[in-house]
This record gives C-alpha cells, structure tokens and sequence, in this order.
C-alpha cells in the first residue's frame, strides 16, 4: 500500500504540473480567412481566456438560443482536447478567397479529424454546419455517460476552480489512478495464477522466477491501459490531455515491451530445457542468440510505435534510417557476412559445440562457443581463438570430433642387418600383440615391411582404436611402441636412424713429373 500511494503522489505532482499550463490567449479574431475562423473558436475558450460568446462568432449554427450555441462549441472544443488534437493555425490559409485543389472555398483543419471543416458563408469563413451536427454524437463517443450523468448531480462545490481546473477533475484523476493500479494488481494476481496452471496442464516445467518477473511490467500494463481509457473524462486542455497521453502510451508501450521479453525468456527456458535433451549441442547455443534477436527486434517495434504516438513522422524516419542503413551497410559487409556465416553453420551443422576441429589445416581446437560475428575455439594450448564466420563457412573444416574411430600410424626403420627370418618374427608378434589388445578394431591391423630406405628397412604398422579420447589415445600409443621395442630386444633387431655411408676409392698412381 505504501508503494501504490507514493505512485498515487508522483501522478499527481505530474497531473497538476501539466494540466495548469495552457495555451496563452491571442484574442478573438475576425472570420475574414481559414486561419482566423479556426483559432476564434479555439482562442475564446481557453481556461484564461474564457469567452464563449465570443467563440461562436465563426460557427454557422441554427437560430437557437445563445446558450445552446455556446454548450455546442464548448463540446468541440472539448471533444478535441480528450482527443489530444491539437490544432496549429500557422498552416492554415490566409487568404480570404482561397479555394481547394478542387475548387471548393473549403479547409480541413485536421487530417485526423476530417468532421470538423471550415467553410466560406458569404464574405465569413465559418465552421461548418455538418461539424456541429456531428458534435452530440462524437460528445457521447468521447466521454462516458456515466460520468456526464454523475457530473448533472455534482453540488456546485465540485466545480469551483483551483490552480486552475476544476475540483471534480482532481477527484476524478485520483480515483482514476487508484482504480488503474487496483486493476493492474487485480491482473497481475489472476494472469500469472492462469500461466502457471496453463503450463501444470501442459505438464511444462516453467520457472517460477520468470513467471515472477512477469508480475510488475503486467501490473504497470493494466494501470496504463485503465488511465488510458480514462483520461478523455478528465476534459482537460489539449496540452495536458498530450502529456497524459504520452505517459500512458509510454507506459502501456514499454510495459507491453518487457512482458512480451519477459515471456521470451520463458519460452527460451522451455526450449532450453528440450535442447539439453538432444544430441546436437549447437541449439544449446542457438536458443540464448535467438532469444536475444528476438528481444531486440520487439524493443526496435516498442520505440517506433512511442514516436508514432508523440507525432514524429516515423515514415519519413524510416526512410531515412534505410538511407543510411544502405551506407552502414557498406561499411559493415564484414559484419554481414559474418552474420550470414553464423545462420549457415547453424543450419549446416558441421561441428557441435565441444567437437575437436581443424579448420583450414590451420587453426585447431575444441569448439566452445558460435556467436553472430565469431565462433571460439579453445586451442590444446589452452588459448582461445576466435575466427569469423563468414571464414569458417567459406573453409574446409575437418571434424575430428565426428571420427567414428581414431587412426593409428607408425613407421618403424631397421637396420640393414636384420635378416629375413627376423623381419617376418618381428611383423608376426607386432600383429599378434595389436589383436590381441584391447581398443583394437577387428580386421584394421596391416603390419607391413614396406620399403627399402635409404639408410633403413621401412615397417608400417596402421590400425584404428575404439578410444574415447586423445588422453586414451596416447596412452595406447605409448604402451604399444614400449612392446614394440621389447619385441626388437628379444628378437635381436636394431632400429636403423638417418646415417650415411662414405666410400673411398683406391688411390690413384701419380703422374710422372714432367722432364
């Protein structure tokens, strides 16, 4: 409760501070043009510049009562005010015989407003008389009749002036206020109850703490759409109605904003919950950049549609914004094309995150994370490199991470000495040790003498081994060379190392000495 009447204080230190500035008055003026007829009405009926009989001098109205015909255009002025349309008479016409694009001695005023038009009655510019006709109707449109009927009952105390407005109007706007927060708490308390039982239906395992976050943009949405509806009754002047009006639409925007982000992050975790369920680790990865895009496409839709409000001509921002975006553009290929890059290896799949990969027959590593611009890869000297996508989808990536097997390669040199009968031991008790281990792949071992060397007799032995690791992998290796040098010792063969052989011929007789 404390906080809600703090917020019930701020709203209405800002209601008085905005609803006291008017308009300053520029006294009435004659029906010779457009621009005078339109501002005489508007001038007259300002909260310091108050002159009803004034204001009806450019309307064409019935031969009714003086009274009536002031109540009319009163309600004009009303209802474009609870509208927030102002009107600016520095764009209207000037010319007492000013004439349309088709001829018509008529102007509209305000192209958000098309009923209200001023028209040319003999040397008088004046309010049309089909906009007048239409203001009992667009009266009951804009203001609720339940108000205008508790205001027919209202003491005369409730309309004594302060600071400028009213007495009803700040009994209004505090009760306005507290039913928009009573409302936005109302929401918040059965909205969240309905998600959660939403998601106990569809046997999902939602996090509480996101659906708690949920509960203060949701409250701020409700108060902001109930003040919204009600702040055309509070018939205050167009600039306040303005001010009220950006409040609530930057309230209702914003707020929407974080509830729709609030709600993808929800998702994210549900989605988050299934990736981790899967073999690929990539979507792991996917979901966070997806989330985040997302967010950041809705608070881009939540910022334009506040300026569309305000009055700025978003069109014509866009335009621009597509102007320059063709120069950032150019100037950012890079980023792009790493962009580009990103969706590819997201699509593609060439490697998960954790695979051992070798990109390019350069860069080698563990796979730890794909971002929009880079993927990292933690090197086996435990430094982090970051190579950009567009590179890693233009090159050739070996998967090391997707070997079904791991190979096996060693070249074994003996000496020149080893005779036959020791060579054919040596391959048979290598090939039989190999079988016989475990790891081994059946039916992969070659053992093979394969060549005559320059300085050795070359053996290959090759063979794939069901290991999990590298770790395994050189464990394997090392146990098996330590056999294979056991087996030379027992056998009595020597390994050959590089070595070359120098041969000198016989000397040759030296020539006789010359005589």
């Amino acid at each position: 409760m404390g906080v809600c009447f703090q917020r019930l204080l701020v709203l209405l230190a800002v209601f008085i501070l905005f609803t006291t500035r008017t308009a300053e008055a520029k006294g009435p003026s004659p029906c010779e043009t457009p621009r005078s007829a339109t501002a005489s009405l508007l001038e007259n009926l300002q909260t310091d510049h108050w002159h009803p009989d004034k204001a009806v001098a450019c309307v064409d109205l019935p031969d009714d009562t003086a009274e009536k015909n002031q109540r009319m255009a009163i309600r004009l002025k009303q209802i474009l005010d609870a509208k927030a349309l102002y009107v600016s008479t520095d764009g209207l016409p000037d010319d007492p015989n000013y004439r349309d694009e088709e001829g018509r001695a008529q102007v509209t005023p305000l192209d958000a407003f098309p009923v209200m038009v001023i028209v040319k009655r003999g040397d008088r510019w004046v309010y049309s008389r089909s906009t007048m006709q239409a203001v009992p109707g667009l009266y009951k449109e804009t203001f609720s009749s339940v108000l205008l009927a508790i205001q027919e009952q209202m003491p005369p105390f409730f309309f004594q002036p302060v600071f400028g407005l009213f007495v009803w109007q700040y009994v209004y706007f505090i009760v306005l206020v507290a039913m928009s927060l009573a409302v936005g708490w109302l929401a918040q308390a059965l909205l969240t109850q309905q998600i959660v039982r939403l998601a106990e239906r569809l046997e999902l395992k939602v996090n509480t703490e996101l659906i708690k976050r949920i509960r203060a943009p949701l409250t701020w949405f409700a108060t902001g759409l109930v003040f919204n509806w009600g702040i055309p009754d509070l018939q205050l002047a167009v600039q306040a109605t303005l001010v009220l009006k950006f409040i609530a639409v930057s309230i209702l925007s914003i707020s929407a904003v974080v509830i729709l982000t609030r709600f993808v992050d929800l998702g994210a975790d549900l989605l988050g919950k299934r990736a981790e369920a899967t073999d690929s680790k990539l979507d792991d990865q996917v979901i966070p950049l997806l989330s985040r895009a997302i967010k950041v496409v809705l608070w881009a839709l939540g910022i334009v549609f506040i300026l569309q409000n305000v009055g700025v001509e978003v069109t014509a921002l866009l335009a621009g914004v597509s102007v320059g975006g063709v120069a950032v553009a150019l100037a950012a290929q890079d980023t792009m094309s790493n962009l580009f890059g990103s969706l590819t290896i997201f699509t593609d799949r060439p490697f998960q995150i954790g695979d051992w990969v070798i990109i390019d027959g350069k860069t080698e590593g563990v796979v730890e994370e794909v971002g929009f611009r880079s993927t990292r890869i933690r090197t086996f000297g435990k430094s982090v490199v970051s190579v950009p996508n567009a590179k890693v989808a233009n090159s050739t990536v070996d998967n090391m991470g997707l070997r079904t097997h791991r190979r096996l390669k060693l070249n074994i040199g003996l000496t020149y000495d080893t005779t036959p009968a020791q060579m054919r031991t040596f391959l048979q008790r290598i090939h039989t040790d190999l079988q016989a281990r475990d790891g081994v792949v059946e039916d992969s071992t070659q053992v093979r003498f394969v060549d005559f060397g320059g300085s050795s007799l070359d053996v290959m032995v090759y063979t794939f081994l069901d290991v999990q690791n590298w770790t395994e992998e050189l464990v394997f290796k090392q146990e098996l060379m330590l056999q294979i040098m056991e087996i030379a010792e027992e056998i009595g063969v020597r390994f050959a190392f590089p070595s070359t052989s120098v041969y000198f011929e016989s000397a040759l007789p030296a020539p006789n000495p010359p005589k």
